[in-house]
């Protein structure tokens, strides 16, 4: 990597003489991924048995899930809040936001609820504040206040838009061109009589003056600093702000210092502020479409470039260090923007954070933990074992850093001529082609130096096994750089071990009988009478076909269709649960397929 070497850093990692820190770590069984806590050594002393886990706290409690629940356990893995929340939020200043039944509330150190009545809405505590909303009859919006830290409102929901306190203060919106500035006590310090006010932030706050004008910055007393030539601005944060002229696609962005003065130019694809001085500065990879992916040198306040342009991402400086990632490699880098060589420099992108004594790699979608010597503690087992004979590994296809996929390899086939064919088949399945109704892995010409157009991640998990049936979910994610919103895929094969036949829908029933059409008659009820399916596009139901995709578990049939084909993209993958006793007269129990499940 060219890598420069520098002095030694020390390791930077929160030290407890008491050795009892626990770390959240996953383990892959046959129903799926489960969360349990190791300890330094890599030994899991809370045994799997979440559906997620998260860090211990100050307070040495832990945030898990548990059949779609969230609860609260201590370091013996004994519940301190029972899995009752839909959702618990990471603990900030003591307060954790819970969701129960469409309500929000708040959790205190202890785990009991703290707030007087239930919100639509509840923020993170910021300075002691949280925001808070509930919904106006009258107007049928949306109205915000502020409790402290005991859950009492200290400023009753009345303001059409909240901020975060910062620095003392919170602006918000009291109606349409009039915003203000409240103290702690929801006193107003001060309005300001414009279309757009926000970003506060050091004193300064972004404003516009109609809903076409460019943004510019005010003071507290409302006297412009900055004047407005601005597409987007952000809130100042030690003494800088980021800037950008242009619009949508084209914007540069630039940094400015309070008086409006350019410390960098905008003339970069992207700028990311990331603490203890130090700014990540991005320039296009592709001048043709600098919306894409970009590539960072580091700098500093004072209009200093302090690297070159090498990195792909970098995270946030934390004590002299932050993680940054290039097409290889993910790494510590120090405040010159060098690689620091003496802490782990491992393959695969994302991120590295020291937690404790030990540092969590957050590479390429999976998480394992290893010590600053680079030595790993903890990975999470690539292979399942589905029963004595069979097992399933997943292995890693990522010939660019914007393509990544983990597809299965299947093993144990007495025929390895069979398990061959398989797994051919399935790798061919796992990758994507874009704009392309089928091809093959070899049609895929990828390489590492590629500027690609679109990002893509795909992953697969076992649906279901029993007897010599494999039914894999392999799903994947297509987002087109500059679209709104990417396409999720999904294929979900129907595998008899055995003898390596890949099943269609038709091998489920008997011939000669007019399973089409049953199967219609049971879908075309199902979206008359189930409120669920009321989402769908009236009418786009026109039948299920021959290629129809579908999967199987040991007593039901589901039939799926992608987003857009029969509903909205928000309905995701529209999906029928058939039970086999509504179509059991016309299923063939002698066939291949229901023996290799049954």
């Amino acid at each position: 990597m060219g890598a420069k070497r520098i002095r030694k850093v020390r390791f930077i990692g929160k030290q407890n003489n008491k050795s009892n820190n626990l770390y959240p770590a996953v383990r892959n069984e046959l129903t799926g991924p489960v969360y349990g806590y190791i300890n330094e050594r890599g030994n899991f002393v809370i045994e799997p048995k979440f559906q997620n886990a998260y860090d211990f706290n100050e307070f040495d409690i832990a945030i898990v899930n548990v059949n779609n629940k969230a609860g609260i356990i201590d370091k013996n893995g004994e519940y301190v809040v029972h899995p009752i929340y839909d959702s618990i939020s990471p603990y900030k200043e003591g307060r954790a936001v819970y969701i129960l039944n469409n309500t929000m509330g708040v959790l205190d150190e202890e785990g009991n609820r703290i707030t007087k009545k239930p919100y639509t809405f509840v923020s993170n505590y910021n300075e002691g504040r949280a925001i808070v909303g509930i919904n106006d009859e009258e107007s049928g919006s949306y109205i915000y206040g502020y409790i402290d830290l005991q859950g009492n409102e200290v400023v009753s929901p009345s303001y059409i838009q909240a901020n975060d306190y910062i620095d003392g203060v919170a602006l918000v919106k009291i109606k349409d061109n009039t915003f203000a500035l409240l103290d702690k006590d929801g006193e107003i310090i001060n309005t300001y009589e414009y279309f757009y006010v926000g970003q506060y932030g050091e004193g300064l706050m972004t404003f516009a003056q109609d809903s076409d004008s460019p943004l510019g910055y005010i003071n507290t007393q409302g006297e412009v600093i900055i004047k407005q030539k601005f597409s987007s601005a952000t809130a100042f944060r030690d003494g800088v702000a980021v800037v950008s002229t242009g619009q949508l696609f084209n914007s540069k962005y630039g940094v400015i210092d309070k008086t409006g003065k350019y410390v960098y130019e905008p003339i970069f694809s992207r700028i990311e502020q990331l603490g203890e001085g130090r700014v990540a500065l991005g320039l296009p990879l592709d001048d043709d479409v600098p919306y894409w992916t970009s590539i960072y040198a580091i700098g500093d306040f004072s209009g200093n470039k302090l690297s070159n342009f090498k990195y792909l991402s970098v995270d946030n400086y934390k004590e002299g260090l932050a993680s940054a990632s290039d097409n290889k490699y993910t790494f510590f880098i120090d405040k010159n923007g060098n690689i620091v060589t003496n802490l782990p420099i491992v393959e695969g992108s994302g991120n590295l954070e020291c937690i404790h004594d030990l540092i969590r790699a957050n590479i390429d979608y999976i998480t394992y933990y290893i010590k600053p010597s680079g030595k790993v503690v903890y990975k999470p087992n690539e292979t399942i074992k589905l029963n004595n004979k069979y097992s399933i590994t997943k292995l890693k296809f990522k010939p660019n850093y914007n393509y990544l996929v983990y597809f299965p390899k299947v093993d144990g086939l007495s025929n390895k001529n069979v398990e061959n064919n398989i797994n051919e088949k399935l790798r061919e399945m796992s990758c994507f082609i874009p704009n392309m109704e089928a091809g093959s892995i070899v049609d895929l010409e990828i390489t590492e130096d590629d500027v690609l157009e679109y990002n893509y991640n795909g992953d697969f998990q076992i649906e279901y096994f029993n007897k010599n049936l494999l039914v894999l979910d392999m799903t994947g994610y297509y987002y087109p750089f500059g679209a709104a919103h990417g396409m999720p895929y999904k294929r979900t094969p129907n595998i008899n071990l055995e003898t390596g036949e890949f099943y269609r829908l038709s091998d489920l029933f008997m011939g000669g009988v007019n399973w089409t059409g049953e199967l219609n008659k049971i879908i075309e009820n199902m979206i008359i009478t189930d409120p669920q399916y009321d989402i769908l596009f009236e009418g786009a139901f026109k039948g299920i076909e021959e290629n129809q995709d579908f999967y199987v578990d040991q007593n039901n049939l589901y039939i799926y269709f992608p987003p857009y084909e029969i509903a909205p993209y928000v309905a995701g993958f529209v999906t029928f649960k058939i039970p086999f006793t509504e179509i059991e007269g016309i299923i063939n129990k002698e066939g291949s397929f229901y023996k290799s499940f049954n």
